[in-house]
């Protein structure tokens, strides 16, 4: 084929570019922006263990923690969604927006950690790939000692817990 029939080929089919603003669908299984859903977090920090590029980070504020996700570090990988304990975390199906400012698309929430069920207090819990590194297995009965504070955690589950430790 010479230059000349592809040239007369392509003039005849008409552009092949979408015009502005419309965008070609995403394929199946795209994986987007993060999205934290402030619901459901309880601010482990096991998304910010996991993610390898530090696109994810949480801060330990007292009686609430910051979550931050700066999209210009993360590589879109998806393990702070796979490993996220209480399934906060989602990826979106669709493109991020265009941006001009480095920083334009970094989210910032600031929440109050879960109050432990025994005696109210502001409880962080504990980190669940730190449980499965010391546990063989994680039971219910461990899941729900995680999320006491650190003072009910010592004065009513230590029996408790040497038990499973020796076991």
């Amino acid at each position: 084929m010479n230059i000349f029939q592809m040239l007369a080929e392509n003039w005849s089919q008409g552009p092949m570019t979408l015009r502005y603003p419309k965008r070609a669908a995403t394929a199946e299984g795209f994986r987007g922006m993060v999205q934290n859903d402030p619901t459901s977090c309880v601010g482990c920090g096991t998304c910010a263990y996991v993610c390898s590029p530090g696109a994810i980070a949480v801060h330990d504020h007292g009686r609430s923690y910051e979550w931050t996700y700066d999209p210009g570090q993360c590589t879109f990988c998806g393990r702070c969604a796979d490993y996220c304990p209480v399934k906060a975390l989602s990826l979106q199906g669709e493109r991020p927006p265009v941006y001009l400012k480095r920083d334009e698309l970094v989210q910032v929430l600031r929440l109050d950690y879960p109050l432990c069920p025994v005696c109210g207090k502001p409880a962080q819990p504990v980190n669940t790939r730190v449980l499965q590194r010391v546990f063989a297995e994680l039971s219910p009965e461990i899941l729900a000692w995680s999320r006491l504070c650190p003072q009910c955690r010592r004065e009513q589950h230590q029996p408790e817990l040497e038990r499973m430790l020796s076991g």
